[in-house]
Order: C-alpha cells, then structure tokens, then sequence
C-alpha cells in the first residue's frame, strides 16, 4: 500500500472517529445516566474509587483549573477547591472533608469520586457483583435535557438549505516508518478550512489551506480546492486545474444519510447506536452571544459497529468505475479502526436565541500503527506508525444565503490507474 495512501485514509478517519483507549484490567466500570463511559481510569486506593480530574470534568460538563497542588472544579455556578494531599477541601464558601486526598499519579491528578460527583449533584451506586459504579443526575437547560436541546436544534436548522463554515485545526504530527521517524512528514501544520454546503440538492464546496514551516524559518501554504455534487467529485490541487470524478457514493447514501440528520429522532438513535456520550457544559458567552455547551465523548467499541456498519453502507454504494477499490478501502479502514487508539472530545455550542449550533470545538489525539501487506516492494516500508495531536474550532453562518458554485466547467476527467 502506497504511503499516499495511508495518509489520506488517516485524514479522512480524523474527521471521523472518536474514542478512547480500553478499560484497564481489574478496574471498577463507571456508568453515566445509565451508559457505559469508556475508559474512565477508575482505580481503587483503600476501597475508595478514585477518577483523573480531567476525565471526571468531561462526563460531568464542569470546568477544571489545575496548578502543581490545587485543583479546582466549577460547574452551574458552584466551586469545589482541592488542595493535593490534603483531605480538607472548600466547597462554595464552605469547608468539607475529602475521604481520601487529591493526589498526583504519573502525572494525572485523581480525586475522590463519590465526594466530588456527590457534591455536583449525582446520585452515586455501586454494583459490586459488575464492579461497576453508577452516577444517576437529571439535569436540564431551561427545562431541556441534552436530547431535548439537539432534537430542537436540529429542528431549527432544518429551516435552512445552506450554511456557510470556517474553522482551523492545528496539529502535531509524528509519523514513523519501520521504527525510524520520517524525515520527510511535516512535524507540524495549521489547517484553515472555509466552505458551504447546500443539502437540497446536495452541493458542497470546500477550500483548504495547509500551512507547513519551511526550510530557513519560512512557511509553506498549500491550498486545495473540493467540490461535490451527488453526481460528481471535483478536486483543484496546487498548480493544476479542476478535475472531476465520479461521485464515490450512490446519491441514495446520500439521501439516507440527509434523511438521518433531518429526523431528530432517528438522529438520537445513530448517537445512541454510534456510543456517543453527551452532556451539559457550562453555559458560555460569545461576543456577547450566550450559548448552551453540549460536550461529547465516544464509546470506542460501539463506534467500531457502528462506523463499520455506516462503511459497509457506503461501500456498497460505490457506482460502476469509481476511482476507489471498494473491497481494498473497507479492508484498510476497518485494520486502521483495529490498530488504532483515539482520545478525542469536542463541544458544541448552540445559540440561546437561534438554537443553531454556532461553534464546535475539538481536541484529541490518534495513535495508529499499520503493517504493509506490499513491504519490500519498490522500497515500500513495513510499518507505519502515526501519532497526531489535533485541535481546533469551527463556526457555523450565512444560513441560508445563495449556494455559490465554483467553474468547473473545464475540469478534466480524472483517471486512476487499475
């Protein structure tokens, strides 16, 4: 399999995949509102289950601020102040007392959980038969769960055939061939992405700009072009003009999946199905703009079914004389989904006033190890490793406005050698 390749199929499952590494061995389980958290790091230390601050602060939608021996935690407007080996903490204006302390353990910061998630609100269960801790908190945003906000969201937004986005990712980017790193991948990159979709008839046009440092301090910009139809694809790479290719999914793929995202409820379900976690962020303001946060995390082995199941749709879907080995695709996606470790979150946030999802901001990181069924041949390598660090934001408007097309009416047909 040709390098090329394998970075583009990487780039494509960044957009895609989000999960976090397995359960350790022996660990309590941690069950959220009634779903399973993935690898919440749960330890035991004297019969007390203790959870990193970091991971209880995304199941739980709070704030952390963290400094070499204090931690503090705010959520709705309540603050609980953690001193490290301290079992003295402030809770509001109040002093409570901690059943075991705040301690740093290979760099991550465990605190109690029952005390902590107690004082936030949870009501906190443990099956000792599954070893599995339970947090149960019915909570709402001016009288709307989580569920309840994204299906009225998704209402709002139906209103709308276009929208227009802008975004930027900035990334790390270690990549690794045969044990020895790659002198030739860049270390680092910013990604500026701008574009506008319209659903019906479906159109999108993308614009990238890949920003990477050169040689003598200088940076290197690179700027490719997409446009998609339900018929045609279209790709404008750097010093060449439009090209065109089939559409690589049937327009009833398409169709099937707009159908999904303009039904709330089936909507929900691929969520459920897919092992997406949500809950409340604190509410925020944006220029002025005051916005609910819906944060989320991923389940990895129901995302694995799920995304295999959404793969094997769109494989099947692939016309006659697509530019794509179907068979080979599904192959190499569903081998890098089994070798690969994600640790990703992001947050949406949804206008108070409109119920449209503004912004959405991401961070995570994959690890993702490959072996080279072709190695040997024409100096292709054995084993490819890449460790990416990515994060970024991207801003939702111009709903609504004129879909505006780029001119691809001299594009030439691209053509792929079999």
């Amino acid at each position: 399999m040709k390098r090329k390749l394998f970075v583009a199929i990487i780039f494509l499952m960044l957009l895609a995949v989000t999960s976090f590494p397995s359960f350790a061995a022996g660990n309590p389980q941690l069950q959220v509102n009634g779903d399973i958290v993935p690898a919440p790091g749960l330890s035991l230390e004297n019969s007390i289950s203790m959870i990193p601050v970091d991971v209880y602060a995304r199941l739980a939608g709070a704030d952390t601020d963290s400094s070499a021996d204090a931690v503090t935690i705010t959520e709705n407007g309540t603050t609980m102040q953690m001193t490290l080996g301290s079992q003295e903490a402030i809770l509001g204006d109040k002093s409570v007392s901690l059943p075991a302390e705040p301690v740093n353990k290979d760099g991550s910061i465990l605190i109690p959980l029952r005390a902590v998630s107690s004082a936030f609100g949870f009501e906190v269960g443990w099956d000792a038969e599954k070893r599995l801790v339970t947090l149960t908190r019915s909570e709402t945003r001016d009288g709307l769960s989580v569920s309840d906000l994204l299906a009225k969201s998704t209402e709002a937004s139906l209103v709308y055939n276009t929208y227009s986005m802008e975004g930027l990712v900035n990334i790390g980017l270690d990549l690794t061939t045969d044990g020895k790193a790659d002198r030739q991948a860049p270390r680092s990159m910013t990604t500026k992405l701008t574009g506008q979709i319209q659903n019906k008839p479906l159109q999108v046009y993308m614009n990238q700009i890949i920003t990477m440092p050169g040689a003598g301090g200088t940076n290197q910009e690179t700027t490719v072009e997409v446009f998609m139809t339900q018929e045609k694809m279209y790709i404008k790479a750097p010093g060449q003009g439009w090209m065109a290719s089939p559409m690589p999914f049937s327009p009833e793929f398409w169709q099937q999946q707009q159908d999904i995202q303009s039904d709330p409820l089936k909507a929900a379900a691929l969520l459920k199905e897919m092992g997406i976690l949500l809950n409340f962020g604190n509410d925020t303001v944006v220029d002025g703009t005051g916005y609910y946060v819906v944060n989320a995390t991923m389940d990895m082995d129901k995302f694995k079914q799920g995304y295999e199941k959404i793969l094997q749709q769109a494989v099947q879907s692939l016309p006659q004389g697509a530019p794509a080995n179907p068979a080979e695709m599904q192959a190499v996606m569903q081998k890098l989904l089994e070798n690969a470790q994600f640790d990703y979150s992001y947050s949406v946030l949804i206008n108070k006033e409109t119920l449209i999802s503004d912004i959405i901001k991401f961070d995570g990181r994959m690890i993702i190890t490959l072996d080279n069924p072709q190695a040997g041949a024409s100096g292709e390598p054995g084993q490819m490793k890449m460790d990416m660090r990515f994060k970024g934001d991207m801003s939702i408007s111009g709903l609504g406005g004129a879909f505006i097309a780029p001119d691809v009416s001299s594009a030439t047909e691209l053509t792929v050698p079999q």
